[in-house]
């Protein structure tokens, strides 16, 4: 189970890390050689870049590695006050 969970978390971190690439990578593009209405286009997408995606569980959790560890340490410690009572 936890294995389905990570792999889901990481995923999640991967798709917004590389969202954030994106604008990078068109800017370090050419620019000299593309038509007007493409440049206005890239620009928009270098603009909507600088806000990475997200992807959420149910709207409540974002996937990703630090949502994997909050995760494990509420396991964690539901499973120590379980082991006590």
């Amino acid at each position: 189970m936890l294995m389905q969970i990570f792999l889901y978390c990481w995923y999640g971190n991967e798709v917004t890390l590389k969202s954030t690439e994106i604008g990078s990578a068109i800017y370090e593009m050419d620019w000299s050689v593309l038509p007007a209405d493409l440049m206005k286009t890239l620009l928009m997408i270098i603009t909507r870049s600088k806000k990475p995606i997200k992807i959420t569980s149910g709207n409540i959790i974002t996937l990703s590695n630090e949502s994997f560890m909050k995760i494990i340490k509420i396991s964690y410690s539901a499973y120590n006050v379980l082991q006590r009572s």
